[in-house]
């Protein structure tokens, strides 16, 4: 369960000459560039710890590629976003997109050759997770670049939309290549990559950098972006807000596999509980429209991590995976509009050249405490039962979707409404 799951939605001043986007072929590279490495990402995150795994037969080692991949989004996520700020946007997308072909392909190479070793699997992780850390932030500033103003609610939607179908489709995906070949999954997200290339090229529109005289130093530059992200009380308290929903709500959908991997169910309807929360996210997509126009950012913010926390709370008392998935459909449904208003508010609020570095601080901050979720879980139903466990975290996340209401002027925002003043 995670609020924002950083999209890449945007908008510039003075556009409104720019076509809608139906009409907007720039955009349309953009978003599908987006959307097949999206689906690629997606299969690869399922091929990796496949791989070690069948290498190795060490959890461990699995533990330490996926960890790689997490650690270097941390260190590389603030300088990244403010060198973004400073480099040719296109450019910046193909080098990353390349840089991830390249790390894959030799995944590739090595499982088809039965070479493959957990530091190489590192090292490819850790070169995924930069590229993801730097064509992430350009693509949202590209894509700010070639929309209007009052079109970002509606790009932010699609990236939900996007989001959400390559997280129920990736997977699948990967895993079936997975059985035909160690390496096939990896071959196909080199693939997307490539793609991904071919799309920034073929963007119409000017995506430089500021001009030489215009450039911070770097450090600098990651400071004013923090400063700009904290000193503004709209996104201080929508990224603090964020970070603990994400925290208390990714180790709840955590619990829900653990408890279900302890009371023996099968894996095969393990995956059809994931499976039904990407399924609510992708329907609460397409309702998304119509949920921010009458909705509040606030509201959103509030009623996500309540609901969310009644569902969990259910499931902490029923074993049928039936119902547990008609729980965990419920327990997410939000999030996708949720996702939308924040990161719709987050770029309409920024000004454009600060954008890569105040959304990969954002990004990185919300990384941090996430990241650590899943094993203060573990370590909760370790100590005190799945159920416990289960009940403390519903209640905090309750208490996190509270705090909102401290804040009336989220309570009142409209992210439509902003996005078109």
């Amino acid at each position: 369960m995670t609020v924002h799951g950083r999209g890449r939605a945007g908008v510039a001043t003075g556009n409104s000459h720019r076509p809608p986007l139906r009409h907007n072929k720039d955009y349309a590279l953009l978003i599908a560039g987006g959307a097949v490495s999206s689906l690629g990402s997606q299969m690869s995150s399922l091929a990796f710890p496949l791989i070690t795994l069948a290498t190795t037969h060490s959890p461990f080692a699995v533990g330490l590629v996926t960890g790689a991949a997490t650690m270097a989004l941390v260190l590389i996520g603030l300088p990244a976003g403010a060198l973004v700020d400073r480099w040719n946007r296109r450019w910046t997308m193909i080098a990353a997109a390349a840089l991830g072909a390249i790390a894959y392909g030799s995944v590739a190479a090595a499982a088809f050759a039965h070479r493959v070793t957990v530091p190489h699997l590192m090292i490819a992780a850790a070169c995924g997770g930069v590229a993801n850390s730097f064509y992430g932030p350009a693509e949202q500033v590209a894509v700010r670049s070639v929309v209007r103003t009052r079109d970002i609610p509606r790009a932010a939607m699609n990236n939900e939309v996007r989001s959400a179908a390559a997280g129920l489709a990736g997977p699948p995906i990967g895993g079936f290549l997975f059985g035909i070949a160690r390496g096939l999954p990896m071959v196909a997200d080199v693939v997307t990559y490539l793609v991904a290339i071919l799309t920034a090229s073929r963007v119409r529109t000017a995506l430089p950098g500021p001009g030489t005289k215009q450039r911070e130093a770097l450090l600098p530059a990651i400071r004013s972006g923090l400063t700009f992200l904290f000193g503004n009380n709209l996104l201080r308290a929508i990224t603090l807000l964020s970070m603990f929903l994400n925290f208390f709500g990714t180790g709840l959908v955590v619990s829900v596999t653990i408890t279900m991997q302890q009371r023996g169910t099968d894996a095969t309807w393990i995956g059809a509980v994931s499976s039904a929360m990407a399924v609510s996210m992708l329907v609460a997509s397409f309702l998304s429209g119509r949920l921010l126009r009458h909705l509040s950012v606030g509201v959103l913010m509030l009623l996500t991590p309540i609901i969310g926390a009644v569902a969990f709370a259910g499931m902490a008392f029923v074993h049928a995976p039936p119902v547990l998935m008609v729980l965990m459909a419920c327990a997410t449904f939000l999030l996708a509009p949720c996702n939308a208003a924040v990161i719709s508010v987050l770029t309409s609020t920024t000004p454009a050249e600060k954008l890569g570095r105040v959304m990969s601080a954002d990004n990185v901050l919300s990384l941090v405490l996430t990241s650590l979720a899943p094993a203060t879980m573990g370590f909760l139903i370790g100590g005190i039962g799945g159920r416990e466990a289960m009940l403390i975290f519903a209640v905090l996340l309750v208490v996190s979707g509270l705090l909102v209401l401290a804040f009336p002027r989220l309570m009142r925002l409209s992210a439509v409404a902003r996005a078109t003043a």
